[in-house]
């Protein structure tokens, strides 16, 4: 295994999941479909998320080079784990889409208003393709090094918040029935459920006794960040988050001229920009390594070009603008959820209650009837 990540490595690329697709549309949409019971629909999709993590992690220990693929095929056969994974293809590839869509609408709205697509996918694509390319080791170094700066930089952007602010004026955060918080979780998964390359990618993670500890220190520290975001954007746009739909920069909107510094957007931009190249690289290699399973063989090259071609037509053909996408998520790809949020936990507790040949005893297992 001359391509695995260290656990450090894993812990940043887990951290930088957790930030893709919540720092732009998705804290103006919670607002929008749960008003004040918005951060309590985050917190509960945060904590399903690290349970899901637990979940992989405990599997990763119980099975150290086995993936999704082979642990679903070991148990139904091998139809069923191509159907599961061309499921999963698709849903990696939408949600590259969807992290493309979020990047031009943000560059549109700070950057310039003419912004093309053109320019967008110039810069976007060469880089996430050619990390991809070198693979997943030199994908994890490069994010290991830009995580520094990627932590450094949400600080300092809440520190330019309004951050003064006491919690009754966030309204009651129980005012919604629990129809409409459960309703809520169910239409926001596809933005949440980024962990999954871990158990896709777990025969390229490098087992360490201590992994759970390691990660889940990098993911909750990032996870308060992120939630701390989301109570000063409650609490500056909670009537007009429909307005405000750029929330990484729309925190630090009074503050955006700092004595004779002129305008530190740049500051924002940089860490969406940092964050963007660093999860299309994971989920580009995540949906090469699918890709590669489906075909029953590993080329690079030709992978890649498939994916290009799929990220491309969907981008420019169909989902040509983030309102197109996200009413597609709340139609039809909210459904797509159980697989990540009921299925998948499902089979893998199975596992872990039900089978108790580890994965050593497997391989003599295989020994012998071979």
């Amino acid at each position: 295994m001359t391509d695995q990540m260290s656990v450090r490595q894993t812990a940043c690329l887990c951290a930088i999941s957790l930030l893709a697709l919540k720092l732009i549309t998705l804290p103006s949409l919670l607002v929008q479909m749960s008003t004040s019971s918005a951060i309590l629909v985050a917190v509960i999709m945060f904590v399903a998320d690290l349970f899901l993590l637990y979940i992989f992690l405990k599997i990763k220990e119980k099975y150290p080079n086995l993936t999704l693929y082979e642990l679903i095929q070991k148990i139904f056969g091998k139809i069923i784990a191509k159907i599961v994974y061309i499921i999963l293809f698709a849903l990696f590839i939408l949600k590259i889409i969807m992290l493309n869509n979020e990047a031009i609408s943000y560059m549109r709205d700070i950057v310039d208003e003419d912004f093309q697509i053109i320019v967008y996918f110039m810069s976007f694509l060469p880089v996430v393709i050619s990390l991809a390319y070198s693979g997943l080791k030199s994908t994890a170094r490069t994010c290991e090094f830009g995580f520094v700066f990627i932590f450094i930089g949400l600080i300092f952007c809440l520190f330019l918040s309004e951050i003064t602010f006491t919690f009754g004026e966030m309204g009651p955060i129980f005012k919604e029935d629990i129809n409409n918080i459960l309703n809520s979780c169910f239409n926001v998964g596809f933005w949440f459920s980024d962990f999954l390359f871990v158990t896709i990618l777990a025969d390229k993670i490098k087992y360490q006794k201590n992994m759970k500890k390691i990660i889940f220190s990098f993911v909750i520290i990032t996870l308060l960040i992120v939630l701390a975001l989301y109570v000063i954007y409650i609490r500056l746009f909670n009537v007009t988050a429909f307005l405000h739909k750029d929330a990484i920069a729309d925190i630090t909107q009074y503050n955006r001229n700092i004595g004779n510094s002129g305008n530190i957007d740049i500051i924002a931009i940089l860490v969406y920009m940092f964050i963007i190249f660093f999860q299309g690289a994971i989920y580009v290699t995540t949906a090469k390594t699918i890709y590669e399973k489906i075909v029953g063989y590993e080329n690079k090259v030709h992978a890649l070009i498939f994916i290009t071609l799929c990220i491309l037509s969907l981008q420019l053909f169909v989902f040509y603008n983030l309102e197109l996408i996200i009413s597609f998520v709340f139609n039809y790809l909210k459904y797509m959820g159980i697989f990540a949020w009921i299925i998948i936990p499902l089979f893998y507790i199975g596992l872990l209650l039900f089978d108790k040949e580890k994965e050593n005893g497997m391989a003599k297992k295989k020994f012998k009837q071979n």
